[in-house]
């Protein structure tokens, strides 16, 4: 499966070109903070900068499909001074629910059951059972909207599938950034790894 014309859009989240994306764009929000500035930043300073470069990288390599990557976005560009990091998507379509692969597979009505216990014995036991969880779901789920950017204004079905995506994303920018370290990490002499 190829994607159409090579746009962000086309991109799984946790295929290799997805993690190339995010290594290419968080590379131009670093470089796009000048040395000077950062040679007078502190190290929360600094620390925080990274940060909004990474979240940067990981919207615009998303894209504006999902919600989680348009929250993001925003929330970045309302700063004002991290506008620059945010590229702008090459198209935007609308992102409604259970539109995508996998939250067809988190949305449909019908969800098979397996028996983990045996039944409980009684009918007020079953009911208490199934009250306490509903409220340990709602509970998850409060929690979910939270941690997902965007996720408070969003259905269950709708934040099981973005919570998914968002995982699998932050998944992918660990490992480019974890590439970007041991990069910059490895000695700059290769015939120094041969003598080793």
């Amino acid at each position: 499966m190829s994607s159409a014309g090579g746009s962000s859009l086309g991109m799984q989240p946790g295929s290799k070109r997805f993690r190339d994306a995010i290594l290419k764009n968080l590379l131009l929000g670093l470089g796009k903070g000048s040395a000077a500035a950062s040679r007078g930043m502190g190290l929360h300073e600094r620390r925080s900068a990274i940060r909004r470069a990474a979240d940067a990288a990981l919207a615009t390599a998303r894209g504006a499909a999902p919600r989680w990557s348009r929250s993001l976005a925003a929330e970045l560009s309302q700063g004002g001074r991290d506008e620059h990091l945010i590229r702008p998507a090459r198209s935007a379509p609308s992102s409604s629910e259970c539109k995508s692969p996998m939250s067809k597979m988190v949305c449909s009505k019908r969800i098979p059951r397996r028996r983990l216990r045996a039944r409980p014995k009684s009918r007020a036991t079953a009911k208490a059972a199934g009250v306490l969880a509903r409220v340990l779901a709602r509970k998850r789920a409060r929690a979910l909207r939270e941690i997902v950017p965007g996720g408070r204004g969003m259905d269950e079905c709708t934040l099981l599938g973005e919570t998914l995506d968002y995982a699998v994303s932050l998944k992918a920018q660990v490992e480019a950034m974890q590439l970007l370290l041991r990069t910059l990490q490895a000695p700059k002499n290769p015939s120094m790894l041969k003598n080793q």
